[in-house]
């Protein structure tokens, strides 16, 4: 078998995920790439070489990012049906979560690739707040638990997986499409520092859209934003300053390991009932999963 994986990380969380899927798949032989689309050099003549096709996202606003529905549109329209699958990551288990793929799946349907199999898992906040050290590495853990269950189901034995969808759901994720209007906007107005800043230039260099500028000794701000915050998140001085969303701001990646010594939670009761289903869920999963392995 052969699997492109056609994914967008804004802070890492996506990439990791990712690079998990294709680790197990490996182990069982499958060709698996993994196409970076913001590097935008896939060569689509050979599209046709794959058995199937993923996308891979972290869910903004309950929407894929823009970046991703628009890479989608360069697709080719192909003569015989291909299968496709998606991969979500967001930092909570809201079931509205599982329509965010909704204009990406319409746009791939038009070019003839049919929807076959979803999944999401959880993974830190990079914006909103900063999720604890322990709640983090719970998600991290939790995702690696459940890939190579997903993988051994999907690729291996042909198990779709089927997110459950809240009935007219696209008319609102339709709606909060309006972040990504608001995300170019509120990007001109992002700021540097210049007291933090010690212009390495991670800002500038790794923006997936390029849409920081450094120019004349000045830092300059477009209109192209996507909010993944990646250039806030990995700022080594925290210098950068995101407009209104400024304090929702996250900085520096987490350890992603258990610590000694663990913060307190500020936001115990957040979403405290999805999360607790999530984890269930996960844990009956797994645990299925390995009393078939020893029957």
């Amino acid at each position: 078998m052969k699997v492109a994986l056609f994914y967008f990380s804004g802070t890492g969380n996506t990439e990791l995920t990712v690079k998990k899927w294709k680790y197990e798949a490996t182990k069982f032989d499958i060709v698996f790439d993994l196409i970076k689309i913001e590097k935008d050099n896939f060569d689509f003549s050979k599209i046709n070489e794959y058995d199937k096709i993923g996308f891979a996202y972290p869910i903004h606003a309950f929407n894929a990012p823009e970046n991703v529905w628009k890479y989608a549109k360069k697709f080719p329209k192909l003569d015989v049906p291909k299968k496709v699958f998606v991969i979500m990551v967001s930092g909570e288990n809201l079931t509205i979560n599982h329509s965010s793929g909704n204009k990406l799946l319409k746009i791939l349907r038009r070019r003839n690739y049919i929807f076959e199999s979803d999944y999401h898992y959880l993974m830190p906040y990079d914006l909103v707040f900063r999720h604890t050290e322990l709640r983090a590495f719970q998600m991290y853990d939790t995702m690696n638990k459940l890939v190579p269950i997903d993988v051994n189901e999907y690729l291996i034995n042909e198990q779709v997986n089927k997110l459950k969808k809240i009935p007219l759901s696209g008319w609102f994720i339709w709606l909060l499409r309006i972040e990504q209007w608001f995300a170019g906007w509120n990007g001109k107005l992002f700021r540097i520092n210049k007291k933090k800043c010690i212009k390495c230039m991670k800002c500038v260099n790794d923006c997936p859209v390029k849409n920081i500028e450094y120019k004349d000794n000045k830092f300059i701000f477009h209109t192209r934003c996507l909010m993944c915050t990646r250039c806030s998140y990995y700022c080594p001085t925290d210098a950068v300053n995101i407009g209104i969303l400024n304090s929702w701001k996250v900085n520096k990646p987490y350890a992603f390991k258990k610590l000694e010594i663990e913060e307190k939670d500020k936001h115990p009761y957040y979403c405290k009932r999805s999360y607790i289903r999530y984890y269930q869920e996960a844990d009956n999963k797994i645990k299925n999963f390995e009393k078939r392995k020893t029957v």
